[in-house]
């Protein structure tokens, strides 16, 4: 569950604070609530995993794509990042150790056994999301920030393995507290498991998918025109689409998206099974056709135990604790470093720049400038407890 305490700031990505700082820490505090504190070390770690490493653009793309597109390496160069990617890392970080104290003052607790659980259902889920964020790529011609050099996709396994281990120790540890929080009040009866399968069939269709990219909308309309003439869809592939891997496979993209996140991705309200689908654009400009080759509903019995996942993650039940938490949160004591701005109610607001005439003079002799503030993980002093 991202956490979102504010409209006005849009939750990074679901990283807590793990178990909660102790009293005394040898690093300067980022932010404290209720007396537990988010050291500046434990910020900048996951700062440098999300700029610099696979895994962590992986993860940034999946949770915040608006952010992810935008690099957020400050100007002073390694070590530094913009003040606004740092504020939305910091705010997410108060929102999670906010949660946990919350699910604290509940009597909720967190075992090794729920730890273990958590870790396998973020897995799964990261799954999930990374196959629907790359077929998407690929639908437009692009390639995603969960692909290596070769091509290969990350799998949530991979991506939490190639974590820190504070960060992914984080990520697991907020996934079980999350998973119990939403828990607490969620209709997971046999009845409301049948009723969500059945009203949602095609999250639980997997489809297999071929396309024929090509430069322009006149050809692409001539190749539909043959496919709707009875040409197979392989042969017309393999002859003519602009994508050299799949069409020397007749098209084919692989069976690793499910019905609903085609018809989202193509816009449609639904395909058939061995029916071209009318050319579209993608992002890269080319012009692609599409075709559904083959699919598979998973029965509800293997299908259960997702089914019970996404009730208690649906939205009615994450807007409920959401706001369970917001209410929580305006009752906290909150503070933080004023190098990262100030608390205002439910977010974390950036500090406001001094004028161009009060910085110091750069070495060039000219003055520094405040238009993209950035905020430096190598220089801080280290202080007693």
């Amino acid at each position: 569950m991202k956490r979102q305490l504010s409209g006005a700031v849009v939750a990074l990505v679901v990283i807590a604070s793990g178990a909660l700082a102790s009293a005394c820490d040898v690093t300067p505090t980022a932010a404290s609530a209720n007396g537990d504190s988010i050291s500046t070390s434990t910020l900048n770690t996951q700062l440098k995993t999300l700029d610099t490493t696979v895994a962590g653009g992986c993860l940034l793309q999946l949770q915040n794509a608006n952010l992810a597109v935008v690099s957020g390496a400050g100007t002073g160069g390694p070590g530094t990042y913009t003040m606004k990617f740092a504020n939305a890392v910091l705010n997410n970080e108060v929102g999670n150790l906010l949660a946990e104290q919350y699910a604290a003052s509940k009597g909720i607790t967190v075992s090794a056994s729920d730890l273990t659980t958590a870790t396998s259902d973020f897995a799964s889920t990261l799954n999930g999301e990374i196959s629907q964020q790359v077929s998407s790529a690929t639908s437009q011609g692009a390639v995603s920030d969960c692909q290596l050099s070769d091509g290969s996709v990350i799998t949530g396994k991979q991506l939490l393995g190639a974590l820190p281990a504070e960060v992914r120790d984080a990520q697991v540890r907020n996934q079980a507290v999350d998973e119990k929080l939403l828990a607490r009040g969620a209709d997971l009866s046999d009845q409301a498991v049948s009723k969500f399968y059945n009203a949602n069939i095609g999250f639980f269709t997997q489809v297999c998918v071929s396309a024929i990219a090509t430069d322009t909308q006149v050809h692409a309309n001539q190749l539909f025109t043959q496919l709707n003439n009875g040409a197979a869809f392989a042969d017309v592939a393999k002859a003519n689409s602009l994508d050299a891997k799949s069409a020397a496979n007749g098209g084919s993209l692989g069976c690793t998206i499910t019905l609903s996140q085609l018809e989202q991705n193509l816009q449609v309200q639904a395909v058939t099974v061995g029916e071209p689908i009318a050319p579209i654009q993608n992002s890269a400009g080319q012009w692609l056709i599409t075709e559904v080759t083959s699919q598979q509903v998973v029965p509800l019995s293997s299908a259960a135990s997702l089914v019970r996942r996404e009730l208690v993650q649906g939205t009615a039940n994450v807007s409920r604790v959401s706001k369970e938490i917001v209410v929580f949160a305006r009752h906290s004591e909150v503070s933080v470093n004023p190098q990262y701005g100030t608390w205002n109610r439910l977010t974390v607001v950036p500090p406001v720049a001094p004028p161009t005439q009060f910085l110091l003079a750069s070495v060039g002799g000219t003055s520094t400038s405040s238009g993209s503030s950035v905020l430096s993980t190598g220089s801080a002093s280290s202080t007693g407890g």
